[in-house]
């Protein structure tokens, strides 16, 4: 059997670079501004948290209509890839919702 491995050329890691670096930046910019208007629209009490936790599933879904306006291919996205952009912005909501509330 014959295996080759295909490396990478120069090009083709600073895209993939520069592609990661914009799937960190914008579950952070989309928790910081879900972190910000659940602050504003649930309130300082817990009586409408709920509204909160909405504002952090519309920030999580927003960002599929949003990765292809920056060149990023939501098609090629795996499950991790899925998984990890959650995981950022469900924690930098948290953060933000967090220390405004304090």
């Amino acid at each position: 059997m014959d295996q080759t491995v295909k490396v990478p050329t120069e090009e083709e890691k600073k895209k993939g670079y520069i592609d990661g670096i914009k799937k960190t930046i914008i579950p952070g910019i989309f928790g910081i501004i879900g972190g910000i208007m659940s602050f504003h629209l649930a309130g300082e009490t817990q009586a409408r948290a709920g509204f909160g936790f909405a504002i952090l599933v519309i920030m999580v879904l927003l960002q599929k209509y949003v990765f292809p306006l920056v060149n990023i291919k939501v098609e090629e996205f795996e499950a991790k890839d899925w998984i990890y952009t959650v995981f950022m912005t469900t924690t930098f909501w948290f953060v933000s919702w967090t220390l405004l509330l304090n």
